[in-house]
């Protein structure tokens, strides 16, 4: 991955009267999230890094469990501690729904979990772990492949999301199926 990705941190002290928007990586390659907004004197570590829109982010201890993904363009100019990495994509090479794609298949995590170091609850890998990485690079002027991939791995996701929202719907009809017609009256 190192074809395409540099390592960009870009850490900064924050000043105690502003308010911050931190994030988090979920687990599985699932994606960078907003964790909560904070004003600077709240935040124990002063020094953090400033995130920006398609960039690569991975979560030191996370990323044995997928903790890693692309930075969604309303999280741009959030804020992570130094227990992430933060990469730059050459955009000329991979495109970040295409990375995003490598990312969701499991595929990264498992090749990140040969490089785990230190012990049990406190195995991280380092930067140049993920630079290691093999990732199977299209070829010059592949960009239509990546993004016909990335156009119908959102494709799948937006289905996936359309499923869970109808069985949650199913299970809180079941619940309120059963609740109606068993009597649970403590006697």
């Amino acid at each position: 991955m190192g074809e395409f990705l540099t390592p960009a941190p870009k850490f900064f002290t924050i000043a105690d009267d502003q308010e911050y928007q931190l994030v988090t990586v979920k687990l599985h390659g699932k994606g960078v999230v907003p964790r909560c907004r904070m004003k600077g004197a709240l935040i124990k570590t002063k020094e953090q890094q400033l995130i920006g829109k398609d960039q690569f982010l991975v979560a030191e201890i996370d990323a044995k469990f997928g903790g890693f993904g692309i930075v969604p363009p309303e999280l741009d100019g959030a804020i992570v501690s130094g227990h992430y990495f933060l990469y730059d994509i050459d955009q000329s090479k991979v495109l970040p729904g295409f990375l995003q794609c490598f990312i969701s298949s499991g595929i990264l995590t498992k090749r990140i979990q040969k490089d785990i170091q230190g012990a049990l609850n406190y195995s991280a890998i380092r930067p140049h772990h993920i630079l290691d990485v093999p990732f199977p690079l299209p070829e010059e002027g592949a960009d239509g492949v990546q993004k016909e991939v990335a156009r119908r791995y959102a494709q799948i996701k937006r289905i996936q999301v359309h499923a869970e929202r109808q069985l949650e719907a199913a299970t809180a009809l079941e619940r309120a199926t059963m609740l109606q017609h068993f009597d649970f009256k403590a006697d």
